[in-house]
């Protein structure tokens, strides 16, 4: 009589994007270009500073209609990038004695925005969820 229709999400590309704290990987590429003494000056920097944006706009998109678990989850990894990008400029500073670049200081720019941006975005979203007036 009755016909059950179920729909499931199989994963794939938009969870795997989803479930990546990718602000990590600027700090790890920072991290990098100095472990390998990679200058970021020309190229490597401009497509860093490519990439950067690139994700900032995913992790934006991330940040559209999460569950709690997956804001706070976002949220432990928005704080640990904003410390660790701390951390690489302080020692680059202190400990190396040398003043941070250009490309250090829009790839901090970057982790503070989605540090800050990011949950305004959840709120803004959970507020329109729940026909709340913003």
């Amino acid at each position: 009589m009755g016909s059950n229709v179920s729909v499931s999400s199989g994963g794939g590309t938009l969870s795997t994007i989803g479930k990546l704290p990718w602000m990590l990987f600027i700090v790890l590429f920072l991290i990098a270009t100095e472990y390998f003494q990679i200058s970021l000056q020309g190229t490597v920097g401009y497509v860093f500073i490519s990439v950067a944006v690139v994700i900032l706009f995913i992790e934006m998109f991330k940040s559209g209609d999460v569950s709690a678990v997956s804001f706070l989850v976002d949220q432990f990894w928005a704080v640990l990038t904003v410390i660790l990008a701390t951390g690489l400029l302080s020692y680059l500073w202190f400990v190396e004695g040398q003043e941070p670049n250009f490309y250090h200081w829009i790839g901090y720019a970057i982790i503070i925005a989605d540090a800050l941006l990011n949950p305004f975005n959840a709120f803004r979203t959970a507020l329109r969820n729940f026909d709340v007036a913003g």
